[in-house]
């Protein structure tokens, strides 16, 4: 039986469509699991002599071991895995076995490492003339800048972002995580979708390219438009709008406990001044209208922490939000993933990982017709799957299989 069937689960857009998966580290990797969640089956051909986000931290149960790496099985998850060691020619007919059995392929290497290895898009579509190859890379697969590789912080500061991140008077700010990772990850699902409905029609393959620069530069259109517009730099605001005062996080009781105010209106203004028990605020000049509020914000903001200082982000966030002012918490990861709202959505699930154990994982962020994809599947283990992929999908002999272990081909 197929590894990737799932009994039960209702018919799924990408149902019938295989993906050879050669993605690396984050941002491709989410393009194939996104695909995989949607129905495809996702082969990911992966090598013990490259491994990448197997060894990175976070490890379940603190435990180092290749198949408890939580950056790899956050973003694995739904894949069959074929553990092939690509430096030798053997394994790369391999892999060139599993791209004729594929409708797509997905790959993030370095520019010009695919073709190395055969497998760039002139030969793939040799193999498989209407394959869909979508190739991602930090700064796209043309221009000046095509040879360079580059991670997050590398593709914060060259979109832009890092540039109007910040707080006044200081210097840029790289955001925290993978964002443009997953950013991108996400532009080459939508990529692969509509090459696959243009395949659909026209029975044509493409070559698709995504470039992580241009998906974060993406993120602001603000910025980027109002220097198109009048030639100014949009100033960086750390956490304040200029059209709302107060506007921002405050801490509470706890260690790293916070709670977002976003005050619009006068009206706002003087349900907060009531709310806070600091009727004054109402008719201090200082704070009468919206103009005076944002010329004397950092005196706004010192008496809004003082109040919130003193009580729990539950407490603050009922009075505001009881009085009519837009009032959040700033929830952890904890807090995300204990969510009940979240939780009853099915945005939030539990997959069991044969070594990590029942883990909290996310899922996709919308739901067709009140439903959410519930065929969620843990990522696997090393080489889980080399059996089924080599000797059922590809019909290698046993005794083949078996010479190519002994080479090194397969593992």
């Amino acid at each position: 039986m197929n590894p990737s069937t799932s009994s039960g689960q209702a018919q799924l857009p990408l149902q019938g469509i295989r993906v050879a998966d050669f993605g690396q580290v984050i941002a491709a990797p989410v393009t194939a699991q996104m695909l995989g969640w949607l129905g495809a089956e996702v082969i990911l051909v992966e090598t013990e002599s490259r491994f990448t986000t197997r060894v990175w931290p976070p490890f379940a149960d603190g435990e180092f071991g290749i198949n408890q790496s939580g950056g790899f099985n956050l973003v694995n998850g739904n894949k069959l895995s074929c553990s092939l060691d690509l430096r030798l020619p053997d394994a790369r007919e391999l892999a060139k076995g599993i791209i004729r059995v594929s409708d797509v392929l997905v790959e993030n290497y370095a520019t010009g490492v695919m073709e190395n290895l055969g497998l760039g898009y002139d030969e793939v579509k040799k193999l498989r003339p209407d394959i869909i190859y979508m190739s991602l890379g930090a700064f796209g697969r043309s221009g000046p800048f095509k040879n360079l590789t580059g991670f997050h912080s590398v593709i914060n500061l060259f979109s832009g972002l890092a540039a109007v991140t910040g707080y006044p008077g200081t210097h840029p700010r790289i955001m925290g995580g993978l964002i443009p990772d997953a950013f991108a990850g996400c532009y080459g699902v939508l990529a692969v979708l509509e090459a696959l409905y243009h395949r659909s029609r026209t029975g044509e393959g493409q070559f698709v390219e995504v470039s992580m620069t241009e998906a974060l530069t993406g993120m602001i259109p603000e910025a980027v438009t109002e220097y198109s517009l009048t030639g100014k730099e949009q100033p960086k605001t750390g956490n304040r709008d200029e059209r709302k005062a107060p506007h921002g996080v405050f801490r509470c009781l706890g260690e790293e406990k916070w709670v977002a105010v976003s005050v619009e209106t006068d009206a706002q203004f003087r349900a907060l001044a009531q709310a806070t028990a600091n009727p004054g605020w109402a008719d201090d000049a200082r704070f009468v209208t919206l103009a005076a509020r944002l010329e004397n914000q950092d005196a706004l903001e010192t008496l809004v922490q003082q109040w919130t200082a003193g009580q729990k982000v539950a407490e603050v966030v009922a009075i505001l939000q009881a009085a009519g002012v837009p009032a959040a918490p700033v929830s952890d990861s904890a807090e995300v993933l204990a969510d009940p709202h979240l939780t009853e959505r099915g945005f939030v699930a539990h997959v069991e990982h044969p070594v990590a154990g029942r883990r909290p994982v996310l899922s996709l962020p919308w739901a067709a017709d009140g439903h959410r994809v519930d065929d969620l599947r843990p990522a696997p283990t090393f080489g889980q799957h080399n059996q089924w992929v080599l000797r059922e999908l590809l019909q290698v002999s046993d005794e083949e299989y078996e010479r190519l272990v002994a080479t090194g081909a397969i593992g």
